[in-house]
């Protein structure tokens, strides 16, 4: 089947990977490793280093993980609390298994 509403395939696949959350720089960040390419041609392309792009992509992660868990992601809260709370939450879960 295409697309119904016209989009292209691609965009519908990134909405179902929850990029819709997240602000454009960091859904293109998550998209272009999500397709294996390497770090430092992502670097280059958004102009950051290596380590905040792994920063950028932990914490994208983190926001698809806690909305697919029904929760909001709080704003007034770190990017690395975000990061620490799921990793804490999904350790958690995984002990009593």
């Amino acid at each position: 089947r295409g697309a119904q509403d016209g989009r292209a395939p691609a965009c519908q696949c990134g909405e179902l990977l929850g990029l819709r959350w997240l602000d454009p720089g960091d859904a293109r960040l998550l998209w272009l490793r999500a397709n294996r390419k390497p770090w430092k041609p992502i670097c280059w392309e958004l102009g950051i280093s290596r380590a905040t792009a792994n920063r950028r992509w932990q914490y994208g992660i983190a926001v698809i993980v806690w909305r697919l868990n029904g929760k909001r992601v709080p704003s007034k809260r770190s990017m690395e609390f975000v990061v620490a709370h799921v990793a804490q939450c999904s350790c958690q879960g995984s002990a009593g298994a």
